[in-house]
């Protein structure tokens, strides 16, 4: 018995057709490819042109639509993030000497993307791919400050687990920290993951003040006092704005 497929499926299947060999295509030539009656071909088409992932040319083929290559820069946005925004991390450690992450939220939780490790002797353990949840140290706290309405609402609602001796884990006082967090525009922690570890992050946002990732600072906290965390603060937020206007530009 032959497997069923969808109407999505088949859709999807025209989309996958083009690749960099591939440009344009006309009605014949999907149809012929994906195996299906013409008629039902420029339904699948009508359907794509509709919604903007594809688009007639001149000559009577279809093109990817502006729809669709949208996402495609939205996804590459996402991938080069982490490439525009070491240079300036390696400045910002140079200029700290501590620890410079840039996190990003993925599945519910902070993953680390990219990492510069200070020269001195005493690190923390945070490294590149480490996941932890939003509610925890300010490298996390920040995204989930900053995150869509929608999945702050969702996270929040399910139970916070407490693994650290500071983590907040009362809903209430979360949304309460998380507010003050968005009206200072920066994010500090003392001992949430790394026990004697003090961290700074601010947001990186994009023109439309939406969240790209989150850039943070850290280092033991006898290292970390009120004067140097307010020059991290200064410096995280330099920084911050150079990676969103380099990656804006790479657009």
């Amino acid at each position: 018995m032959a497997k069923f497929r969808s109407t999505a499926e088949n859709v999807l299947e025209v989309l996958l057709l083009f690749d960099a060999s591939r440009t344009q295509l006309s009605a014949d030539e999907i149809s012929q490819l994906i195996g299906a009656p013409r008629s039902t071909t420029y339904r699948y088409i009508r359907t794509l042109r509709g919604i903007g992932f594809l688009e007639r040319t001149e000559d009577d083929a279809f093109r990817l639509g502006p729809r669709l290559l949208q996402f495609a820069r939205l996804a590459r946005r996402q991938e080069d993030v982490g490439v525009v925004a070491l240079p300036i991390m390696e400045e910002l450690c140079r200029q700290t000497r501590e620890t410079v992450l840039l996190t990003r939220i993925s599945n519910g939780h902070a993953v680390c993307i990219e990492r510069v490790e200070t020269p001195q002797a005493v690190r923390i353990s945070f490294e590149r791919g480490h996941i932890q949840p939003l509610h925890a140290g300010a490298s996390s706290k920040i995204l989930l400050a900053y995150a869509p309405r929608g999945l702050l609402d969702d996270y929040l609602a399910a139970p916070l687990p407490a693994f650290g001796s500071n983590i907040v884990t009362d809903v209430q006082q979360l949304r309460g920290e998380l507010a003050e967090i968005r009206r200072l525009g920066y994010c500090i922690s003392e001992s949430e993951v790394d026990e004697g570890a003090t961290a700074v992050a601010v947001p990186v946002l994009d023109q439309r003040q939406r969240l790209l990732a989150g850039l943070s600072t850290a280092g033991p906290t006898f290292r970390m006092g009120p004067q140097v965390v307010a020059r991290h603060v200064e410096l995280l937020r330099a920084a911050s704005a150079e990676i969103a206007e380099r990656v804006i530009e790479d657009m």
